[in-house]
């Protein structure tokens, strides 16, 4: 009795056996080389290739129907353009593309130069002013530390004309802005009203032989700006840059 209970036991291990051993099979199978679908892994590397070019072409479809277009050239710098109502423009006396007038006026030291002395080697910008006129005393110290400080070394000069100033005044005004560069004085405004009826600050960039290549009446932030530009394509510089 024994003896038969071992050979059933045997059996019923080797039957065990074979039904794990059949479980394992398609794991192994897998494994050897299909996917859950059934292929095997070279047809299913060949699938997602195929699937990678269709792809690629219809990203070149998408490309070639919207190209990239290229970015845009900058705008080819200018002369900034002289923009004025009319009733300030009839103040004007000289415009761009005349010759600023000469004159020999006395500096805060009283000694007496011609304005034409005292031009830049390649340009110079000429600022009236007025002691009592607010925008004008903040056009002289802008002048220095946009213009006569960036510019100097690159051959541009700044002159300063105080018009319809005591000598004291315009000393003072001159100190209290901190301007370095030349000022004149006239004292009776007889050279202003060459230039100007009215209107004060004025600033005018001239070239080398005094021409005038542009002007405005203001000193405002739009004035320093297209100042800074006039310059610079005067000086062939590309506009934007720093000093």
């Amino acid at each position: 009795m024994r003896k038969w209970n071992w050979q059933v036991g045997m059996v019923i291990g080797a039957f065990a056996l074979s039904a794990w051993l059949g479980c394992q099979r398609p794991q192994e199978a897998s494994r050897g080389g299909k996917t859950s679908t059934g292929k095997s892994m070279a047809d299913a590397y060949r699938d997602g290739m195929r699937a990678q070019e269709k792809d690629k072409g219809k990203e070149g479809d998408k490309e070639r129907r919207h190209p990239v277009r290229p970015p845009e050239p900058p705008p080819t710098p200018k002369m900034p353009e002289v923009k004025m109502p009319e009733t300030l423009l009839e103040t004007c006396l000289v415009k761009v593309g005349d010759r600023m007038p000469e004159a020999e006026l006395a500096d805060l030291r009283n000694k007496r130069v011609s304005l034409r002395s005292l031009l830049g080697k390649k340009l110079t910008v000429v600022l009236f002013w007025n002691s009592e006129n607010l925008y004008a005393t903040q056009a002289l110290e802008y002048a220095g530390l946009e213009v006569a400080e960036p510019f100097g070394k690159k051959g541009v000069g700044v002159i300063g004309v105080d018009v319809k100033d005591t000598p004291e005044a315009a000393r003072k005004a001159v100190a209290d802005a901190g301007a370095k560069y030349v000022n004149l004085l006239d004292p009776e405004g007889r050279y202003f009203s060459k230039v100007a009826t009215e209107k004060i600050p004025r600033v005018y960039l001239l070239d080398a032989s005094g021409k005038i290549l542009w002007l405005d009446i203001e000193y405002s932030a739009s004035t320093r700006r297209d100042l800074d530009r006039a310059i610079k394509f005067a000086l062939g510089e590309k506009q934007g840059t720093t000093n």
